[in-house]
């Protein structure tokens, strides 16, 4: 993606000058989607995504910076729900009001997509929309080489699991990483929006080097609120590896077991696992992953993605992806997409 200069400003202390960047980029799509909903055809798509990254330095060589994404600063409209007769539980009658907004510019205590950073040689910390330390360890099958497309089909299906217990109270996530070669570690805090559900994460991550061939290995757990319902706990574990090789292509597998306090009764995740292959050659790329979902009531759910781009250049890419898969419950559904992503 192409970065413009916005505004460069110098700051000016007494032992010295640091500067600080603020940089603007964007990104535009456009095309045709098709979400598999019954009784409808396919629609029109377009999104227009704008991100402000603002980087800067102390004097003492400290690095600090923040990034807001425009796409997602207010545009979460909240609702609640009024009971006009005054009997609790008596829905029949009630009206929804609307009565806030939330994002970077509307809930302080919401990330709203925006991202702070502080880095030094004792490591990162990261506070706002980012990765808890187990997701940020592992290597989704999703990620294995994948070009993208413009309504993310490729990792919609009903087997793909990628963002594990982040982001299950209000998404505001704590991270701290440090790098040393091939090895690193993490550890995460995910805020708990006022329910007392705090979650937490470790991850490590191993890069080996077998000249021309990388291999990345991940592990982490993470506990926190549970998907299901976002008041009692939940615990992943999982892994990763991924061999990318100098031919362009790249395989990957990953599986996570999980432990839902709630038992079966809620029909929590018991464990995942999914398996990417991506390949690249000149402006062409192509990507294709499998997931399935296993349940604490014995059901499970799976499907596939495909994903693939050619490179016009210039910031053009065209894009199609395909999802295909089947709910616990039995549903089938696929999606599929096609147009161009516009990188600025």
């Amino acid at each position: 993606m192409k970065k413009i200069l916005f505004a460069s400003t110098a700051l000016v202390a007494l032992t010295g000058t640091a500067v600080a960047d603020v940089e603007l980029s964007g990104r535009a799509e456009m095309g045709i989607f098709d979400q598999g909903i019954d009784g409808r055809s396919a629609e029109f798509f377009t999104d227009i995504d704008v991100t402000f990254t603002m980087t800067g330095e102390t004097d003492g060589g400290l690095e600090f910076g923040a990034s807001v994404d425009l796409d997602e600063g207010n545009d979460d409209t909240f609702t609640t729900t009024l009971d006009d007769a005054g009997t609790t539980g008596d829905t029949s009658d009630d009206s929804a009001s609307t009565s806030g907004v939330d994002g970077a510019t509307g809930d302080n205590t919401d990330d709203g997509g925006v991202t702070i950073f502080v880095k030094g040689s004792f490591g990162t910390v990261t506070m706002g929309d980012t990765d808890g330390a187990l997701d940020w360890a592992l290597t989704e099958a999703g990620n294995v080489g994948n070009p993208g497309s413009i309504a993310d089909d490729e990792t919609s299906h009903a087997g793909y699991i990628g963002s594990y217990l982040d982001g299950a109270a209000d998404g505001q996530i704590l991270r701290y990483d440090y790098s040393a070669g091939a090895f690193g570690v993490a550890v995460s805090i995910d805020d708990d929006n006022g329910n007392g559900e705090v979650g937490y994460a470790i991850g490590f991550k191993y890069t080996v080097d077998l000249g021309g061939t990388s291999i990345a290995l991940g592990l982490g757990h993470q506990e926190g609120a549970s998907l299901t319902d976002g008041a009692t706990t939940a615990e992943a574990t999982g892994v990763s590896a991924t061999a990318t090789l100098a031919s362009g292509l790249s395989v990957g597998v990953v599986y996570a077991d999980w432990d839902d306090n709630n038992g079966a009764a809620d029909g929590g995740a018991d464990s995942n696992m999914g398996i990417g292959i991506g390949y690249s050659t000149g402006a062409f790329s192509v990507h294709a992953n499998y997931g399935e979902v296993e349940f604490d009531d014995g059901t499970d759910a799976d499907g596939f993605g495909i994903a693939a781009a050619y490179d016009l250049g210039g910031g053009a890419v065209v894009h199609f992806g395909y999802g295909d898969g089947e709910t616990a419950a039995g549903v089938e559904k696929d999606t599929f997409s096609l147009g161009l992503g516009l990188s600025f």
